[in-house]
């Protein structure tokens, strides 16, 4: 009886859901990713009303995003490859873009450029979102801290003389854990995910290193300095420093550069309210205003420049500007590959369950 209650409870739940978005823009990104104030002014400019559905990971959303229907959804770039080299999505129609693709930040242009050269076409899918770099935060003033991250690089994550933090995500914590070990995550063995492997355990369960995700925004402002050194991506970084001016942003020499973007889901319902959504957030002011308010650097040249140099944005270009510029000196891309996705899902949950 109560699984004949809880069926029909389920399916009343999903056709009241259903009728709700039927008539709505249903969107699918991120939580805490986008001004609402944006949103709030383009349903009033439109009269096209914004179903935001969130996911926690790419690796929900991929799942997710392959058995339910969403009009628009914000992925990183390798969930965008892995959904295009699924047929899950429509080639993006640049004709009804009013973004031009010339307005792009200079280094966004260099990083989508090597991307390509590298074998994915990103823009032949998505038009990007935010952009930046994983890196580490840091206690400024904890004293040879700094000196240790210049030497250390990653593998100060290991270093037991330091409280830290490591990303709660498989594909970025072996990104370290591989560079820390001189690999890279390109083409990376059985016998180097291994490596890796053994050496996050070794920080995790032996170098006093917390596994943790996007608590580090609120633990970082309301507990000072909870970690010596943490792993964020370089948007939380800049929302971080601006609240707390005794952490500082360090990219190592090598890191993953990610994008974000726009894609188009084949089974939309509404591909034209899409792209008056991406339409809408890709003018000059939109773009402003959320980069304002998200701390990511934007993909517009002109808006990054803007707040580059804004006086009132309320940040020394030594410390916060630094985090937004999205600097790197060498990086990779995370690409889509079935065979090490699987390597490293497998040799992260060993991890997890050392401690």
């Amino acid at each position: 009886m109560k699984k004949i209650f809880s069926l029909t409870f389920i399916m009343a739940a999903l056709f009241i859901l259903n009728a709700c978005t039927s008539n709505a823009l249903v969107i699918y990104m991120p939580k805490e990713y986008i001004s609402e104030d944006l949103i709030d002014a383009f349903e009033q400019e439109t009269g096209i009303q914004v179903a935001l559905r969130y996911f926690d990971s790419n690796e929900v959303l991929l799942t997710n995003a392959k058995v339910n229907s969403y009009d628009l959804i914000i992925p990183s770039d390798y969930a965008i490859e892995e959904l295009a080299a699924g047929d899950y999505l429509k080639p993006l129609d640049w004709d009804r873009i009013d973004f031009d693709k010339a307005d792009f930040s200079v280094n966004l242009s260099n990083a989508i450029d090597q991307l390509n050269t590298g074998g994915f076409d990103i823009l032949e899918y998505s038009l990007p979102y935010f952009w930046g770099t994983v890196g580490l935060i840091y206690n400024n003033t904890k004293a040879g801290l700094y000196e240790d991250l210049v030497e250390e690089e990653w593998n100060i994550l290991n270093n037991p003389d330091y409280s830290k933090m490591i990303y709660d995500s498989s594909r970025d914590a072996f990104m370290a854990a591989l560079y820390a070990n001189n690999f890279e995550m390109k083409n990376a063995t059985s016998t180097e995910i291994n490596v890796a492997k053994n050496w996050l355990i070794d920080a995790y369960s032996k170098s006093n290193a917390s596994i943790k995700s996007d608590e580090i925004l609120s633990e970082a402002i309301d507990n000072n300095t909870p970690y010596d050194v943490a792993m964020v991506y370089s948007g939380d970084a800049v929302y971080i420093l601006q609240e707390n001016e005794k952490y500082s942003y360090f990219v190592p020499t090598w890191t993953n550069v990610w994008i974000d973007g726009y894609v188009i889901p084949k089974n939309t319902k509404h591909e034209d309210w899409a792209y008056e959504f991406i339409n809408f957030m890709s003018t000059y002011d939109a773009l402003l205003d959320n980069a304002t308010e998200m701390g990511y650097s934007p993909i517009s040249e002109a808006v990054y420049q803007n707040l580059y140099q804004d006086e009132e944005f309320n940040w020394d270009n030594d410390r916060i500007g630094y985090a937004f510029s999205v600097p790197y000196t060498n990086f990779e891309f995370f690409r889509y590959d079935v065979d090490l996705k699987k390597l490293m899902d497998d040799a992260w949950e060993l991890v997890i369950l050392s401690n």
